[in-house]
């Protein structure tokens, strides 16, 4: 399946690239992205007075899924960040339970491959249950896909503690 997105202001940082310009999909994937491409396609979208982007990152979501899916699901959440452009999500710990082990965040990262439709890269706790007194599984979350940790508003209290779990997360 081919798309032309046509006369869009196409914003890429990578490629340095400001600018009004048409954009040429096949199957997926960007073939071109010239001034005017001349090309049938089997879709055609007018992006006129319309920004054309990278997919955005945002770095710090709630989906509260697992366990407080009365707030928010993946598929839900994914849905909205889909909407607004953002094409993957880091996810925050504060869960139930809260996500403190490798198990935990490879769970999320499996449904989330069925269920959201945004990329999205659940972030581990620093401590177990984020209650400040004892380190999460950092390396075990790391193997198993966590980009980054955190506490997502709560301190750890103990400095020595989350000192600990700042050298962990370096080292994993």
């Amino acid at each position: 399946m081919t798309i032309l997105i046509q006369n869009g202001h196409v914003v890429d940082p990578l490629t340095r690239m400001d600018g009004c310009y048409d954009v040429l999909i096949r199957d997926g994937r960007i073939e071109k992205v010239a001034e005017h491409i001349d090309e049938d396609a089997d879709r055609m979208l007018d992006a006129k007075e319309c920004y054309v982007l990278p997919g955005l990152i945002d770095l710090h979501v709630h989906f509260r899924d697992p366990g407080l899916e009365y707030k928010e699901t993946l598929s839900t959440g994914g849905r909205a960040a889909v909407k607004g452009g953002v094409t993957t999500v880091c996810a925050m710990p504060n869960t139930n339970p809260v996500i403190d082990d490798g198990e935990k965040v490879a769970s999320v990262h499996e449904r989330a491959k069925g269920e959201a439709l945004t990329h999205v890269i659940q972030l581990g706790a620093v401590t177990k249950g984020q209650k400040g007194e004892e380190l999460a599984d950092i390396c075990g979350m790391a193997k198993a896909g966590c980009h980054a940790v955190s506490e997502d508003g709560k301190s750890v209290m103990n400095t020595s503690l989350y000192r600990q779990g700042m050298k962990a997360a370096k080292e994993c």
